[in-house]
Protein backbone atom coordinates (compact mmCIF):
# COMPACT_ATOMS: atom_id res chain seq x y z
CA UNK A 1 0.00 0.00 0.00
CA UNK A 2 1.12 3.48 -0.95
CA UNK A 3 0.98 6.97 -0.42
CA UNK A 4 1.72 10.05 -2.29
CA UNK A 5 0.55 13.30 -1.13
CA UNK A 6 1.13 16.61 -3.59
CA UNK A 7 4.67 16.49 -3.42
CA UNK A 8 4.76 14.11 -5.81
CA UNK A 9 3.30 15.82 -8.64
CA UNK A 10 6.81 18.01 -9.07
CA UNK A 11 8.40 14.39 -10.37
CA UNK A 12 5.58 13.92 -12.76
CA UNK A 13 6.90 13.32 -16.29
CA UNK A 14 4.77 13.21 -19.23
CA UNK A 15 7.62 10.54 -21.11
CA UNK A 16 6.62 8.16 -18.06
CA UNK A 17 2.86 7.98 -18.51
CA UNK A 18 1.69 4.66 -20.85
CA UNK A 19 0.38 5.80 -24.23
CA UNK A 20 -3.10 5.33 -23.41
CA UNK A 21 -2.66 7.33 -20.02
CA UNK A 22 -0.81 9.83 -22.38
CA UNK A 23 -4.43 9.96 -24.49
CA UNK A 24 -6.21 10.36 -21.33
CA UNK A 25 -3.53 13.61 -19.95
CA UNK A 26 -4.57 15.39 -23.24
CA UNK A 27 -8.12 15.55 -22.35
CA UNK A 28 -7.59 17.15 -18.71
CA UNK A 29 -8.79 20.94 -18.57
CA UNK A 30 -9.06 21.94 -14.73
CA UNK A 31 -5.93 22.71 -12.59
CA UNK A 32 -7.80 20.21 -10.31
CA UNK A 33 -7.90 17.14 -12.10
CA UNK A 34 -4.81 18.10 -13.19
CA UNK A 35 -2.80 18.27 -9.77
CA UNK A 36 -4.59 14.90 -9.17
CA UNK A 37 -3.59 13.39 -12.26
CA UNK A 38 0.54 14.11 -11.51
CA UNK A 39 0.16 12.73 -8.00
CA UNK A 40 -1.50 9.73 -9.02
CA UNK A 41 0.58 8.75 -12.40
CA UNK A 42 4.08 10.06 -10.48
CA UNK A 43 3.23 7.23 -7.29
CA UNK A 44 2.29 4.17 -10.31
CA UNK A 45 5.33 4.88 -11.96
CA UNK A 46 7.18 4.35 -8.75
CA UNK A 47 4.97 1.62 -7.69
CA UNK A 48 5.45 -0.21 -11.16
CA UNK A 49 8.88 0.41 -11.59
CA UNK A 50 9.18 -1.63 -7.62
CA UNK A 51 7.07 -4.25 -9.12
CA UNK A 52 8.61 -7.65 -10.42
CA UNK A 53 6.88 -8.26 -14.31
CA UNK A 54 2.86 -9.40 -13.80
CA UNK A 55 2.31 -7.74 -10.50
CA UNK A 56 -0.69 -6.07 -9.73
CA UNK A 57 -1.76 -2.86 -9.12
CA UNK A 58 -4.97 -0.76 -8.39
CA UNK A 59 -4.88 4.01 -7.91
CA UNK A 60 -7.30 6.06 -6.39
CA UNK A 61 -6.72 9.88 -6.16
CA UNK A 62 -9.02 12.22 -4.47
CA UNK A 63 -8.40 16.51 -3.18
CA UNK A 64 -4.53 16.11 -4.56
CA UNK A 65 -3.62 13.04 -3.00
CA UNK A 66 -3.40 9.18 -4.52
CA UNK A 67 -3.04 5.68 -2.90
CA UNK A 68 -2.07 2.68 -4.51
CA UNK A 69 -2.39 -0.86 -3.79
CA UNK A 70 0.35 -3.59 -5.48
CA UNK A 71 0.76 -7.12 -5.70
CA UNK A 72 3.93 -9.32 -6.20
CA UNK A 73 1.67 -11.53 -8.81
CA UNK A 74 -1.00 -10.60 -10.82
CA UNK A 75 -4.46 -10.96 -9.08
CA UNK A 76 -7.94 -9.03 -8.49
CA UNK A 77 -6.93 -5.64 -6.58
CA UNK A 78 -8.79 -2.62 -5.92
CA UNK A 79 -8.22 0.66 -3.36
CA UNK A 80 -10.22 3.65 -2.98
CA UNK A 81 -9.46 6.51 -1.06
CA UNK A 82 -12.03 9.38 0.03
CA UNK A 83 -12.41 12.27 2.05
CA UNK A 84 -14.47 12.48 5.13
CA UNK A 85 -16.79 15.13 4.64
CA UNK A 86 -20.85 15.92 5.40
CA UNK A 87 -22.55 13.91 3.13
CA UNK A 88 -26.25 12.94 3.49
CA UNK A 89 -25.70 9.45 5.23
CA UNK A 90 -29.29 8.37 5.10
CA UNK A 91 -30.12 8.86 1.10
CA UNK A 92 -27.33 7.65 0.27
CA UNK A 93 -27.32 4.90 2.33
CA UNK A 94 -30.28 3.96 0.92
CA UNK A 95 -28.91 4.14 -2.56
CA UNK A 96 -25.66 2.20 -1.88
CA UNK A 97 -26.18 -0.38 1.28
CA UNK A 98 -27.40 -3.58 1.76
CA UNK A 99 -30.83 -3.21 4.73
CA UNK A 100 -28.62 -4.42 7.70
CA UNK A 101 -25.69 -1.93 6.90
CA UNK A 102 -28.35 0.81 7.10
CA UNK A 103 -29.59 0.04 9.66
CA UNK A 104 -25.94 -0.09 11.23
CA UNK A 105 -25.48 3.44 10.31
CA UNK A 106 -28.96 4.48 11.56
CA UNK A 107 -28.42 3.48 14.96
CA UNK A 108 -24.34 5.32 15.27
CA UNK A 109 -24.01 8.96 16.81
CA UNK A 110 -23.32 11.44 13.98
CA UNK A 111 -19.17 11.20 13.78
CA UNK A 112 -19.49 7.22 14.13
CA UNK A 113 -22.09 7.42 11.34
CA UNK A 114 -20.26 9.50 9.01
CA UNK A 115 -16.80 7.30 9.33
CA UNK A 116 -18.62 3.79 8.78
CA UNK A 117 -20.14 5.39 6.14
CA UNK A 118 -17.05 6.09 4.22
CA UNK A 119 -16.01 2.88 5.32
CA UNK A 120 -18.39 0.86 3.08
CA UNK A 121 -18.36 3.16 0.92
CA UNK A 122 -14.47 2.63 0.20
CA UNK A 123 -14.87 -0.88 0.82
CA UNK A 124 -17.89 -0.92 -2.18
CA UNK A 125 -15.42 1.15 -4.28
CA UNK A 126 -12.94 -1.27 -3.95
CA UNK A 127 -14.88 -4.09 -4.61
CA UNK A 128 -15.86 -2.11 -7.78
CA UNK A 129 -12.74 -2.09 -9.21
CA UNK A 130 -11.23 -5.40 -8.27
CA UNK A 131 -14.31 -7.81 -8.94
CA UNK A 132 -15.02 -5.07 -12.02
CA UNK A 133 -18.62 -4.94 -10.70
CA UNK A 134 -20.86 -2.14 -12.06
CA UNK A 135 -21.01 0.79 -10.86
CA UNK A 136 -23.71 1.96 -8.95
CA UNK A 137 -25.64 -1.34 -9.63
CA UNK A 138 -23.46 -3.49 -7.45
CA UNK A 139 -22.41 -1.47 -5.04
CA UNK A 140 -25.31 -3.20 -2.38
CA UNK A 141 -24.53 -6.19 -2.93
CA UNK A 142 -21.06 -6.24 -1.64
CA UNK A 143 -19.89 -4.22 1.42
CA UNK A 144 -19.97 -5.97 5.36
CA UNK A 145 -22.14 -8.29 6.74
CA UNK A 146 -23.15 -9.08 10.97
CA UNK A 147 -22.99 -12.78 11.93
CA UNK A 148 -24.68 -14.18 14.91
CA UNK A 149 -21.72 -13.60 17.19
CA UNK A 150 -22.51 -9.93 15.79
CA UNK A 151 -19.06 -9.61 14.56
CA UNK A 152 -19.28 -8.09 10.67
CA UNK A 153 -17.98 -9.95 7.82
CA UNK A 154 -17.19 -9.08 4.33
CA UNK A 155 -20.31 -9.39 1.59
CA UNK A 156 -17.72 -10.15 -1.30
CA UNK A 157 -18.70 -11.95 -4.55
CA UNK A 158 -17.86 -15.67 -5.12
CA UNK A 159 -13.63 -16.42 -4.25
CA UNK A 160 -11.30 -16.18 -1.47
CA UNK A 161 -11.40 -12.28 -0.65
CA UNK A 162 -9.76 -10.29 1.95
CA UNK A 163 -10.01 -6.68 2.76
CA UNK A 164 -8.78 -3.96 4.98
CA UNK A 165 -9.76 -0.56 6.23
CA UNK A 166 -7.68 2.64 7.04
CA UNK A 167 -7.99 5.67 8.82
CA UNK A 168 -4.86 8.00 7.29
CA UNK A 169 -5.14 11.13 9.35
CA UNK A 170 -7.65 13.30 10.53
CA UNK A 171 -9.66 13.06 7.40
CA UNK A 172 -8.87 10.33 5.19
CA UNK A 173 -10.26 6.60 4.57
CA UNK A 174 -9.16 3.99 2.66
CA UNK A 175 -10.24 0.34 1.93
CA UNK A 176 -8.31 -1.99 -0.04
CA UNK A 177 -10.07 -5.51 -1.20
CA UNK A 178 -7.98 -8.82 -2.77
CA UNK A 179 -8.50 -12.08 -4.20
CA UNK A 180 -6.47 -14.30 -1.90
CA UNK A 181 -4.47 -17.98 -1.84
CA UNK A 182 -5.75 -20.36 0.09
CA UNK A 183 -5.32 -19.94 3.50
CA UNK A 184 -3.64 -16.47 2.52
CA UNK A 185 -2.74 -15.00 5.98
CA UNK A 186 -1.14 -11.25 4.39
CA UNK A 187 -1.84 -8.09 6.64
CA UNK A 188 -1.36 -5.20 4.17
CA UNK A 189 1.76 -2.41 4.66
CA UNK A 190 1.73 1.41 4.31
CA UNK A 191 4.77 3.05 3.10
CA UNK A 192 5.13 6.57 1.66
CA UNK A 193 6.16 7.54 -2.34
CA UNK A 194 9.23 9.17 -2.53
CA UNK A 195 9.45 12.70 -0.65
CA UNK A 196 5.77 12.21 0.80
CA UNK A 197 4.77 11.81 4.64
CA UNK A 198 2.54 9.04 5.06
CA UNK A 199 0.04 10.14 7.67
CA UNK A 200 -0.51 8.13 10.71
CA UNK A 201 -2.26 5.01 9.74
CA UNK A 202 -4.91 3.32 12.13
CA UNK A 203 -6.42 0.17 11.56
CA UNK A 204 -10.47 0.28 10.73
CA UNK A 205 -10.62 -3.32 10.21
CA UNK A 206 -9.54 -6.37 8.47
CA UNK A 207 -12.31 -8.43 7.01
CA UNK A 208 -13.18 -11.95 5.49
CA UNK A 209 -15.90 -13.45 4.45
CA UNK A 210 -17.85 -15.71 6.70
CA UNK A 211 -17.57 -18.82 5.12
CA UNK A 212 -13.32 -18.34 4.55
Amino acid sequence: MWWADRSAASRYRAQDLSAEDLLRAQALRSPKALDDWRVSRTLLHEVRAALPPGGATSLSHSGGLAVCAAAAAARPLGIDLERIRPRDVASLAEWVCSPAEQAALAGMECAERLGHFYLLWTLKEAFIKAAKLDFPADMASVGLAASPDAKWYLRAPPGQWRAASYRLGEEWISSVVWRAAAHETVHPRWRAATGCVLPAVTVLGEWVPLQA
